[in-house]
Parts: structure tokens; C-alpha cells; sequence
């Protein structure tokens, strides 16, 4: 491994009672600073613990990886996302500020859109009449104004906005703080919190109670946070309170010109200005280059003026632009640099030989793909689409029950999902939630005679479920029960339609298996509960190595690099987006171009098409985008 220049190891070798702020641009190695400023706080010290923040599990992951070496480490530092920090504190004195013991981590937005329009229900507000409308764009329009609500409860969350500010945030909407408190109301009635509640209950448990907040601040004296100019005003304020006057050791690093989740609240001000108010730290900057070659940092130098010093032993690289008719001539042109590639084998500036899984194609947003997986398609050459760490919700009746029935097994008031399973079920939802034998009394009532596929399957799935054991469940039996009862059924079935649910069924109950063996892996509990809350945190996603060059917008791209970069769909009103218009947007729009360009390690192309074929079958002129102009 290279060592530490001389402005990192200033980083890492910082005093242990000073905070520190380092604001290191891309390729300059903040994460590998960040690791080893771990480590070295382990090595100095006999009993210190540290605390390292990251905002993906992906990256906490990655600092785990690079501690693996570290016997200390394994013991005394505590690597993990925000959220799940929070999730923690909430879990272990949530019932003092009356949270219920077994709560529901709603993460799907259709939930807590059901929950919303039951909270105006209960209020006497008549949602039904008002969405059943007959006219498709006013229906689309009454769910957008619907939409917005639910937009405004997360900002009013994510910015910690008291009443008086939440009604000038929202022009004077006299009713928007009411709605608030009764949509909180409703998702606690229901034995849950959204995603946006774990940070907003965990900052009220630290602040309200000095006991809770001294466990952590007398346990822990060191906290390092990565990509903190990403934060948002709830994020920093629970780290803030989290640190108290207690903690002199907080190391904040990230690159303000990588800034790009404005849309979440996300503020570079919180790194930039708020930090150095609040905590007066050390200040180091990182700006040299280790990751991209020469033609590369002069590309995003372009992008971000003086932003990138580039190394006197860095490779020379390339950057190469194109201009195509249109969007499938574009695919063409970046199916035929692939296969090129793929036939040069070897090049001086590549380590080893040049293979599929050293590319990835970016692009502002997942609709630039469809013509372009089309041509890999046709052309054999294998893709995989990068996902975030949301996992996808099952297809299967089946998968859908095992996933309501886990739900509500854990929390028996849940009425959002029991809604769904009683449907499923064709049965009557009970009138009061919150029976901690519901899965058993369903699974009794099922029709065998309904046309229900597999009753008797899905009866035996409910009782089973019913009959886990909340802090010791066998999965691996109930898995393999079900697989031999799924493939039996397989086996016995002549109908074409049962056996595709069949299959869809085993694949589902196979997915269930590994995200429980990488849960156990990962040794963050053994309960329901905590196997449940995994998945809600994203900390169980799947892991297994995706095959073929790797497709991916700019945001699940961000802290990854590959050695060869396609930048594609560079047009006016994609990149930057069409609905960018304030400087701030643009701005952000810039940073996001940024980051794609400084995810090459070795070579980049950039390409963007003359004329698009709109979703509706318009063909429409572009213009390339501004950034490709200021690029070239």
C-alpha cells in the first residue's frame, strides 16, 4: 500500500483532543485518511472507543474491510451509518419519551401515504371522494398536492422546524402544523415511525435526557465523520448533541464540491461554516489527486476550478467526447467502444486485463438507459443496473405474505400491513389491531375454497410465522420446510401459471435465506426485531457479485470509481436536469457532473445525442449539455 503523503498523515498523526475539520476532494484518499485517523486513535491510546459515521452501509462496510486487520478495532470502534447509530439508541430507551417497545420502520412510501390518508380520514376529512375524480390529470394533480404533504412532514423532520417556522416554510398553510401532528399521531397508533423519525427521536432522546447522552459520551471519545458535506440539518444536529461539550475528538471530512443530496436537506454549510462555529477545529485540505489520470483532472478542474492537484506520477489517461443523431446511435457508439476495449485486452495504464467489471456507464437519471440496454442485450454483452440499499418489494403471493406476516408478527398494531395481508387473504381485516395471535387466527380463517392460489400453503406459512420465536427464530428450518413444501408442489403441478408462482416463490424464499445468513454475518443481532430493522436500514442488501459493465445514475455512483467511465445522456435538460433552475440547483447539477467525471480512474468517455425520442413517440431536438461546453 502507498504511504500517507505528508498533508495526510498531518490528518491522521492530528492531536486526540482537537475536533478536525479536512476537506479533501475526490481521488485524495479521505476514506483511507478517515480509516487510518482510526486506527491511529486505537493505537494511542489503551481504552479509547471512536465512533465512525458514514452515510451508506456500502461505506461502512468498506471501513470495517480496512480495519479487519486491527484486533482493537474489532472491539473498541463502532462503524456504522447515522441512522443506524440512532435506530440503536432508540431501540435501547425509546420507551422513555413513550415510544412504543415494538416499533415498525415504515420504508416504503406507499405506506406512509396510506397512513397519511387514514390520519385525514380520522379527522373527518372525506380523502376518498376527494381522489376518486373521474379526469386522470386532475386525479394526477390531487395526488401530487397529496404528495406535497408528505414532502413537507419529512422537511419539517429533516430541518427540525418548530411551528411558527414550518408555517412560513410553507406559506402561511395555517393547517400544515395540525396535519403534521395528526400524521405523527397516526404512524405511532399504528406501532410505527418513518425513516425520517429515527434521526428526529434519537436527537430527542439525546437531548432531552443527560443520563442516555452520557452512556454514549463516556463510552465513546472519538467520533470521525465521512462525506459530511452531505449532512442535513437533523443529521448534524444529532451529531452535535451526540458530542455534547464532552467530546473533543470529532474529525469531520468531505469535499463540498461533491454536494449533491440538496434534495434531502443536504447542506455543504453544515461542513463549511456551522462546524467551525460550533466546534473551532483544526483545518486541513486535501487536494492532490491519487485516483484519476492527468486528462481526467484536467476535465474536472474544468468543472471546479483549482478543485484537483494532479500528482507528477500520475498517468497521462484520456477523455474522449462524442456526438451522436441520436439516443440509439449513442448506445451504438458506447457498445462499439466497449467491444474495443474488451478486444485490446491490455494497456500500460490498465492493472491486468481489461474486463466488463472495470467499466460503468453513468448517467443523470436510470431513463437514459432503456437504448442502450437494448444494444448490450443484442449485442451479448452482459449488464447489471447498481441499486441503492432500498430492498425490492417480492412479487409472489407467497413473498408478499411472508413479508406482511413478518411485519405484523412484530408489530400486531400495523394495520398497514395487515390490511394488505387480509386482502391477500380474502378476509375481513379485524376491527381492532393489535392481537398477538393474528397470523394464527388468519391462517385458520382462510377459504380453501376461495381461489386463493395454495391455500393450504399460505395457511401453513401464517402458523408458522406465528409460531417463530421472536428472539431465537429458527430460519433455517422454516426455510427449509417451505422449500421442500414449494418444490413438492412444483413437482405435482400440471398448470403453467402455478408454476411460474412456484418458481417466483422459491426465488423469494431463497432471497429471505441469504438476507437472514448475511444479517447473522454481519452480527447486528439475532432477533425478529433486529432482522427486521436490517432490512428497513438497508444493512442486509444484497451482496453477491453482479456480472457484466455496471450501469448506474451519478447518485448510487457516488464514493465508487471504476478505470473506464461513459458519461452518457450529456444533453440540455438532463444533465443539468430540467428542473434545476435557482444558481443553488445548477450548482448542484455541477457537483453531480463533477462527481460522475472524477469516478474515472483511467479514461472517460463523454457523449450526449443530437435528438431524443420523448416517451410519447415526439422526436426532440437537444442542445449538449453546458457542462460538456465548459468541459471540452
Amino acid at each position: 500500500m502507498m504511504p500517507l503523503s505528508n498533508n495526510q498523515s498531518l490528518v491522521v498523526k492530528a492531536p486526540l483532543d482537537k475536533n478536525i475539520q479536512v476537506l479533501a476532494s475526490a481521488g485524495s484518499g479521505k476514506t483511507r485518511v478517515l480509516t487510518e485517523r482510526v486506527r491511529f486513535i486505537l493505537e494511542q491510546t489503551k481504552k479509547d472507543r471512536v465512533i465512525g459515521l458514514t452515510f451508506t452501509n456500502k461505506a461502512a462496510e468498506e471501513m470495517i474491510e480496512r480495519l479487519s486487520d486491527s484486533e482493537e478495532a474489532a472491539s473498541r470502534a463502532w462503524i456504522s451509518t447515522i441512522h443506524s447509530l440512532s435506530q440503536s439508541i432508540i431501540e435501547q430507551y425509546g420507551h422513555t419519551i413513550g415510544l412504543p417497545s415494538e416499533l415498525n420502520i415504515y420504508d416504503r412510501d406507499k405506506d406512509r401515504m396510506e397512513i397519511f390518508l387514514q390520519s385525514l380520514r380520522d379527522d373527518g376529512v372525506n380523502i376518498d371522494e376527494y381522489l376518486d375524480v373521474p379526469d386522470s390529470k386532475e386525479h394526477r394533480n390531487r395526488q401530487s398536492i397529496m404528495q406535497k404533504y408528505m414532502d413537507a412532514f419529512s422537511t419539517i423532520k429533516r430541518e427540525f422546524l418548530t411551528e411558527d417556522e414550518a408555517l412560513v416554510k410553507f406559506g402561511g398553510q395555517e393547517r400544515i402544523w395540525k396535519i403534521y401532528q395528526d400524521y405523527q399521531s397516526a404512524l405511532l397508533n399504528s406501532g410505527g415511525i418513518d425513516y425520517d423519525d429515527i434521526l428526529f427521536y434519537g436527537h430527542q432522546l439525546l437531548l432531552k435526557y443527560d443520563w442516555i447522552s452520557n452512556i454514549y459520551r463516556t463510552k465513546y471519545k472519538h467520533v470521525c465523520v465521512d462525506e459530511a458535506q452531505d449532512l442535513n440539518r437533523a443529521q448534524y444536529e444529532f451529531i452535535k448533541v451526540f458530542c455534547g461539550q464532552s467530546v473533543k475528538s470529532l474529525l469531520m471530512v468531505g469535499d463540498p464540491h461533491q454536494m449533491i443530496y440538496g434534495f434531502n436537506s443536504s447542506s455543504s454549510n453544515f461542513l463549511c461554516k456551522e462546524f467551525i462555529n460550533d466546534f473551532e477545529p483544526l483545518k486541513f485540505e486535501l487536494k492532490e489527486n491519487y485516483r484519476s489520470t492527468k486528462a481526467v483532472i484536467s476535465v474536472a478542474n474544468k468543472l471546479k476550478p483549482n478543485s484537483q492537484e494532479e500528482r507528477s506520477a500520475a498517468l497521462v489517461g484520456g477523455v474522449t467526447f462524442n456526438k451522436s443523431q441520436d439516443e440509439f446511435e449513442e448506445a451504438q457508439w458506447i457498445t462499439n467502444q466497449i467491444k474495443f476495449l474488451l478486444e485490446m485486452k491490455n494497456h500500460d495504464e490498465i492493472e491486468g486485463e481489461i474486463s466488463l467489471d472495470r467499466m460503468v456507464v453513468i448517467a443523470r437519471n436510470r431513463f437514459v438507459f432503456p437504448a442502450l440496454e437494448e444494444k448490450l442485450t443484442n449485442e451479448n454483452i452482459k449488464y447489471f443496473l447498481k441499486k441503492g440499499e432500498r430492498l425490492a418489494e417480492p412479487s409472489s403471493l407467497f413473498g408478499k405474505i411472508l413479508d406482511y406476516g413478518l411485519r405484523v408478527k412484530l408489530t400486531p398494531k400495523d394495520w398497514v400491513d395487515g390490511k394488505k395481508l387480509c386482502k391477500l387473504l380474502k378476509i375481513s381485516p379485524p376491527k381492532d389491531w393489535g392481537d398477538e395471535r393474528q397470523l394464527y387466527n388468519w391462517s385458520m380463517n382462510i377459504d380453501y375454497n376461495s381461489n386463493i392460489q395454495f391455500p393450504e400453503l399460505q395457511s401453513a406459512l401464517l402458523k408458522e410465522l406465528d409460531n417463530l420465536d421472536n428472539e431465537e427464530p429458527k430460519i433455517r428450518k422454516f426455510v427449509s420446510t417451505f422449500d421442500q413444501k414449494l418444490k413438492s408442489l412444483a413437482s405435482l403441478s400440471d398448470n403453467d401459471n402455478d408454476k411460474l408462482e412456484l418458481e417466483m416463490s422459491i426465488s423469494e424464499l431463497n432471497d429471505f435465506k441469504e438476507l437472514w445468513l448475511r444479517f447473522k454475518m454481519k452480527g447486528v443481532g439475532g432477533s425478529l426485531k433486529a432482522f427486521r430493522n436490517a432490512m428497513a436500514l438497508g444493512q442486509v442488501t444484497e451482496s453477491r457479485s453482479n456480472i457484466g459493465v455496471t450501469l448506474s445514475t451519478v447518485h448510487t455512483m457516488k464514493g465508487l470509481e471504476k478505470d473506464i467511465v461513459f458519461l452518457m445522456g450529456m444533453c440540455e435538460g438532463v444533465f443539468p436536469d430540467y428542473r434545476a433552475n435557482s444558481n443553488s440547483e445548477i450548482s448542484e447539477e455541477r457537483n453531480s457532473a463533477f462527481v460522475a467525471v472524477t469516478r474515472a480512474k483511467r479514461w472517460l468517455y463523454i457523449s450526449y445525442p443530437e435528438k431524443r425520442t420523448m416517451p410519447w413517440g415526439d422526436v426532440k431536438w437537444q442542445q449538449p449539455s453546458r457542462f460538456v461546453k465548459e468541459m471540452q
